[in-house]
């Protein structure tokens, strides 16, 4: 998989997301700092599904999370995912697509992994591989 942005974009058009733009390191938390809150002790998940479950479903499930805690709304929303140098290249600007599956957002060893932010920067909600789990995690920020 390529890495960078490249790779980065590649993913997530790959995905179905529209791209509208790299923004990097808007104003409000940086991609690492969103990693860093969705890892943090004490986190728990609006939603669980083992690693190898059938896929079919997630990508709603996540919709209507997103869409209840305000990160995704009719303007789009902001997206990282795990591929190697996404951090630095910061947030990228997204819609959904007629094709949107974010279940199609995976890493290198074909787990989802990808953080949406809500373009005022308050709010994300994304999917995390933990041990035997991935976790649907929505989370406010400061």
């Amino acid at each position: 998989m390529p890495a960078g942005e490249d790779g980065l974009l590649v993913l997530i058009r790959g995905s179905g997301l529209v791209v509208e733009a790299v923004r990097g390191d808007v104003p409000g938390p940086s991609v690492d700092a969103a990693w860093r809150a969705m890892a943090g002790f004490g986190v728990e998940p609006a939603a669980v599904f083992p690693l190898g479950a059938d896929r079919a479903g997630v990508h709603g499930l996540w919709l209507e999370h997103a869409r209840q805690a305000g990160v995704v709304d009719d303007e789009g929303f902001l997206v990282t995912a795990v591929v190697t140098g996404s951090s630095e290249v910061g947030w990228v600007r997204v819609r959904l697509g007629g094709s949107a599956d974010v279940a199609r957002l995976v890493d290198g060893q074909g787990r989802i992994e990808f953080i949406a932010r809500s373009r005022d920067g308050h709010r994300i909600c994304g999917i995390t591989a933990e041990e035997y789990e991935h976790w649907g995690v929505g989370l406010e920020l400061p």
